[in-house]
């Protein structure tokens, strides 16, 4: 089953473009976790925690606390979820009871804690769809602006308000 684990989360990374070399020996759980910016496609915006605070939004390139505001590292869930946890404050990327707004949080039990729950659904171009568990929406910039929300599947601009990357930082965790 651990092999089958390895496979999927090997199978998530090498569609979203992080693995940097396939030579590595190390199983994946024993690397260094390291941060990510999230990039909207259709504007190349990050997703940001305004100021380390909430709202959640986009922005072009914060260097507010030295861009800490723009980086996520990925904490497995399990059956290929995971919680996007800010580097700045250690909150988590959350739809408030499931819905929208999209805010911080420092760890929600709501409908157990599946508000928290996402999922990259590749869309086959190097980005990816973020999928909440519990509705099974997605990561949504409303119309490609700043305001974020839920969307079951927009078309809006081709689809690129909900497609998003992960340009890995090269930033350890302490």
């Amino acid at each position: 089953m651990s092999h089958r684990i390895f496979s999927r989360t090997t199978l998530l990374l090498c569609t979203a473009g992080l693995l940097a070399s396939s030579a590595s020996a190390q199983p994946l759980a024993l690397q260094s976790p390291r941060y990510y910016r999230l990039q909207l496609k259709s504007n190349g915006q990050y997703l940001d925690a305004d100021h380390c605070a909430s709202p959640v939004t986009l922005n072009p390139g914060s260097t507010f606390a030295e861009g800490a505001c723009q980086l996520w590292r990925l904490v497995p869930a399990g059956g290929g979820y995971s919680r996007l946890q800010l580097k700045s404050n250690k909150q988590y990327l959350d739809a408030a009871y499931c819905s929208t707004p999209i805010s911080l949080n420092p760890g929600s039990d709501y409908a157990g804690g599946a508000c928290q729950l996402w999922k990259f659904i590749p869309n086959g171009d190097g980005y990816s769809r973020l999928q909440l568990k519990i509705n099974n929406q997605y990561l949504d910039a409303v119309n490609c602006t700043a305001t974020l929300g839920l969307n079951p599947g927009s078309t809006y601009a081709d689809g690129a308000c909900q497609l998003w990357r992960l340009v890995p930082e090269s930033v350890r965790i302490d």
